[in-house]
């Protein structure tokens, strides 16, 4: 599936005139494998997690251990795993702080809810929004005028993600990556000796049937998919009756 970041929201394609220098605070995944803890979120700005009034959280994403996230809003979770599991997205930062000049004058700070690095160099600074947001015209004008300041050195271009743009295959896909992210070496060993030899696509039921390892080999298949070893042979939700094949090499 292709999923251009700016393909349904807003976008801003960036002319750099070097007058401004953020500075971009990425949380990067823990990858040691023998980490008890995941690593402490990097960010600008701590959301009140836990917070009464609305939604709030922290959760793991990454490599190993991982490193702890916060968000403010369902949205931007869900942002956050669907991010983290495309392909062409090699590093998500979170609440990573821009300075702005108001109209005013004044220094104005602003926290994009995310940076991605993308595979190509690339870099795009996401706002996550309620798209009912988006019909107000006060805020129309202050995001087009913090946009419009965003230079090179920061990032490439500007985006708003809202939970409109959420696709649902992709959406349940990544909360399963996420759901299995913990490795399993000696099942995920099994599995993949299971499926070096396969030839065209099989159906991830009788992969499980065939190893014997019931749920554990589920977890493991996709697992093997977020890891990108393993393709869907079509875009859908990962279930018993998806077919995968081999990526090749």
């Amino acid at each position: 599936m292709k999923h251009p970041l700016n393909e349904n929201g807003f976008d801003w394609s960036q002319t750099s005139d070097g007058s401004s220098l953020a500075c971009v605070l990425a949380a990067a995944g823990n990858a040691d494998p023998d980490a008890l803890l995941p690593a402490r979120p990097l960010t600008a700005r701590k959301p009140a997690v836990g917070a009464k009034k609305h939604f709030s959280c922290a959760f793991v994403l990454g490599r190993g251990a991982g490193c702890v996230m916060h968000t403010d809003s369902l949205t931007e979770k869900r942002v956050a795993f669907v991010m983290s599991a495309r392909p062409d997205i090699v590093e998500l930062g979170n609440q990573v702080l821009f300075t702005w000049d108001t109209e005013d004058g004044a220094k104005g700070k602003h926290y994009f809810d995310f940076l991605v690095t993308k595979t190509d160099g690339s870099r795009v600074a996401i706002m996550v929004k309620y798209d009912k947001k988006l019909s107000l015209e006060e805020f129309q004008a202050e995001i087009a005028d913090i946009a419009s300041q965003v230079t090179a050195e920061f990032a490439d271009r500007v985006t708003i993600m809202t939970e409109k743009h959420l696709d649902p295959i992709d959406l349940h896909n990544a909360t399963l990556f996420k759901a299995v992210r913990k490795p399993d070496p000696e099942t995920d060993d099994i599995m993949r000796d299971a499926v070096s030899g396969l030839v065209g696509a099989a159906k991830i039921g009788d992969l499980v049937e065939h190893t014997g390892l019931g749920g554990l080999g589920f977890r493991s298949i996709a697992r093997l998919i977020g890891a990108r070893e393993l393709e869907l042979q079509r875009p859908m939700r990962i279930d018993y009756d998806t077919h995968v094949f081999r990526r090749a090499a």
